[in-house]
């Protein structure tokens, strides 16, 4: 690694074709020896560039779209520095339309392309707290819960094209990113996600490493750790992780009242917690194999994951009013375990004449348990399922690029979820499920002139489910993704969406199974629910600048025959079941803004509004409006990083508003080669954060205000080191879906 002063320095050239032809709005960038980006600016009309630049040894790439990328080694020791001219070799391919800017972050026609500097990089342990320094607008990262999210819902991740899980991109090393994509509109191989991160890393033959990382919480017992081994050779790699997760807490401590409007009376019951605990614990081991060349890449993964929460208790005091006013004490305790072994292959082949084919599989088992019982004086009610759980899924994508920038592409994919579950105590019996979709797309790309791109791509889903003892449901639909682009300028750009799909209701939904859940209430499945057409529209607009970036949308979706949850009184008690006799119109509106202030201080700026109108079985009005800040500062091996978080409304797939307190943190990161400590605290001067539910309908209301020791003053301590030996080579993802999958009805 070369030494660098702290004087800015001037380095310029000029950039033309093998005729002569001056290229203006050529991308210059410089790169460090180890490849991260430092600094780069675009040509002018001219062919001229210029770049403030440290004094050291660099890369410097030079790329425009119908030309050969060049790059040559450059060393600054001077005030002023001047490269050679450069001939840029005519390229014969035609590549994706791309518009540059004196930036990090790029905009290309269909995706952002950003760079991370130096310090984005260096301050960073995860991919998770890439993201986060890279502050690209739109993007909500949460760092703690490792969970990146759009306003339009989960942003799924992948790493080098490949999707892979949440999770996973916690044992990614940001000093291997090469750049990263962000599809805002996704299409093509993302057609089916709400939006898409690409991670495209630097590739290396040799070598191995060992790293250990642990998080420890501060204020209540929590605590990650993880373990990798990886070891290249040639085209072939072979990765070993292991990790174990836990936590322990006194529960969620409940101030709620409800109101059960019975034919007969109205009973009013107030719940206040005596005493609680929670305890969990995930385990996970998983081994990667992967070969590799310029023309395919072939990808083995065999996971076991464990997830076990032993001990849910609460005793709470239940206070009645009504015809019968009483007052005594409830106890809750539910348990879960779950065991899942899964198969992953992935295949992705280039093929002649620009086309590509990409295959993924994956095969899962898992088997769940789960108990509840609950006790209220004479009252008690026990209830234990066994799952055994079988899921599939298969997915082909092939793509195909024409002269002119235009393109096609297909995508197939079939999902298929086979349950079986057996309930015994206060209710026995037994369910099979079976769920079953295949969806395909055609997408079409046409360049329109030189200031539109017309995208389009038409398909279907054909859905089918069985539950034992019911009639098949089918349901053939059409589905349609469309946009419009239109390039205002270099770094501006307008697109309009449209889309026609569909979905199908949660699988623990779709049965025939009751759940006693207390002295009052039972829940019960339906297995008549049937698929929600959705229908949406909406307008985005980017602008890209040196320092400033920024991102808007307006959105407008309908889903018709939505799922929530309904109330309704049978025989003196409250049934909670489900209907999908319900219609949503959905408003969302936001407005995402970062800034460069200096080559140290980076600002992020964030606000939404949501309106919805649902009718139906029920009626719901809800508004909600929140914002979000985001400081950072770096100073040689420390990063300091402070954001805050307004208050916020939410509103769930059972019409619960939610309303999230304000939070607010700070955190403290120091870096120096492979090591990685970062100490930080979360709303340390706010002695109690309380999260509110509330909801209404005819049979039933309830508002229940939560506190916990999870969502108060707490603090943490994290070490991450990496141990290389040999060549360098990359770190590998840790790509095991830790998650747990079950078609059981909960009580809770």
């Amino acid at each position: 690694m070369a030494v660098y002063s702290h004087a800015q320095n001037i380095l310029n050239g000029t950039i033309e074709s093998e005729e002569g032809v001056k290229i203006e709005y050529a991308t210059v960038r410089l790169l460090t020896p180890d490849s991260i980006f430092v600094a780069g600016t675009i040509t002018d009309t001219k062919g001229n560039y210029q770049v403030k630049v440290n004094a050291g040894k660099y890369i410097l790439i030079v790329s425009m779209i119908g030309y050969k990328t060049q790059s040559m080694p450059v060393t600054i020791a001077s005030e002023k520095a001047s490269v050679p001219l450069i001939k840029l070799q005519n390229e014969n391919v035609m590549l994706d339309a791309v518009t540059v800017t004196a930036s990090s972050i790029v905009r290309k026609e269909d995706h952002l392309l950003i760079h991370p500097d130096e310090k984005q990089t260096k301050h960073a342990s995860t991919g998770y707290d890439l993201l986060n320094n890279l502050m690209i607008p739109g993007i909500d990262v949460d760092r703690k819960a490792g969970k990146v999210k759009t306003f339009g819902g989960d942003v799924t991740l992948y790493i080098d094209g490949r999707k892979v899980d949440y999770r996973e991109i916690q044992s990614l090393r940001p000093k291997d990113v090469e750049r990263i994509e962000y599809y805002d509109v996704p299409t093509g191989k993302y057609a089916n996600d709400v939006a898409a991160i690409n991670y495209i890393t630097r590739k290396y033959k040799a070598g191995g490493y060992i790293s250990l990382d642990a998080n420890q919480t501060i204020g209540y017992l929590a605590g990650n750790y993880n373990a990798v081994a990886k070891l290249a050779h040639g085209n072939t790699s072979y990765t070993l992780f292991g990790g174990y997760d836990m936590k322990r807490y006194d529960g969620i401590n409940t101030e709620g009242e409800e109101l059960f409007h019975f034919a007969e009376q109205d009973i009013r019951r107030l719940t206040s917690t005596l005493d609680g605990n929670v305890k969990t614990n995930n385990q996970y081991v998983q081994l990667n194999v992967e070969n590799r060349n310029d023309k395919r890449t072939l990808v083995g993964k065999l996971s076991f994951v464990r997830d076990d929460e032993p001990d849910n208790y609460n005793r709470n005091r239940l206070e009645y009013e009504g015809a019968n006013p009483t007052i005594q004490e409830s106890e809750t305790q539910e348990t879960q375990r779950g065991l899942k072994p899964n198969l992953n292959l992935y295949g992705y082949f280039n093929l002649k004449h620009d086309q590509f084919i990409e295959a993924t599989f994956t095969g899962t088992y898992t088997n769940n348990d789960y108990t509840y019982s609950y006790q209220e004086n004479n009252y008690k009610t026990f209830t234990r399922t066994d799952e055994d759980l079988y899921a599939l899924f298969g997915n082909i994508n092939y793509g195909i690029k024409f002269k002119h920038q235009n393109s096609l592409s297909g995508q197939l994919f079939h999902f298929h979820n086979i349950s079986m579950s057996s309930y015994s105590g206060s209710n026995n019996t037994w369910q099979h499920l079976w769920t079953g979709e295949t969806i395909f797309f055609v997408e079409y790309s046409h360049q329109i002139g030189k200031k539109f791109t017309l995208k389009a791509a038409p398909g279907f889903s054909n859905l089918q489910y069985k539950l034992h003892g019911a009639e098949r449901v089918k349901q053939f639909s059409p589905r349609l993704r469309a946009r419009l682009i239109y390039r205002l300028a270099n770094n501006q750009q307008l697109q309009w969406t449209g889309n026609i799909g569909n979905t199908f209701p949660s699988i623990s939904t779709m049965n025939n199974t009751t759940q006693f859940v207390d002295s009052l209430m039972i829940k019960r499945g339906n297995p008549t629910l049937t698929p929600a057409k959705l229908y949406g529209t909406g307008l985005i607009y980017g602008l890209q600048t040196g320092r400033f970036n920024l991102q808007s949308m307006v959105n407008y979706s309908r889903g018709k025959g939505v799922t929530t949850s309904l109330f309704y009184e049978e025989n003196q008690k409250l049934v909670q079941s489900y209907s999908c006799n319900n219609n949503a119109n959905i408003w969302n509106a936001y407005l995402s803004l970062s800034y460069k202030v200096t080559n140290n201080l980076r600002l992020k700026l964030d606000g939404s509004w949501m309106n919805l109108n649902c009718r139906g079985d029920l009626y719901e009005k809800f508004n909600s409006l929140s914002a979000k800040a985001q400081v950072d500062y770096y100073l040689k091996d420390f990063a300091f990083s402070l954001y805050g978080k307004s208050k916020e409304k939410q509103m769930n797939i059972d019409l619960v508003e939610i309303t999230m307190p304000a939070c607010y943190g700070l955190s403290i990161s120091y870096n120096h080669k492979n090591l990685h400590a970062e100490v930080g605290t979360e709303s340390p001067f706010t002695s109690k954060s309380e999260q509110v539910y509330e909801m209404t309908q005819n049979a039933y209301h309830y508002k229940n205000n939560l506190t916990s020791r999870t969502f108060q003053q707490t603090a943490y301590i994290k070490l991450a080191y990496t141990f290389d030996f040999g060549k360098k080579t990359n770190r590998s993802y840790n790509n095991v879906d830790r998650s747990i999958n079950s078609a059981i009805l909960k009580a809770r």
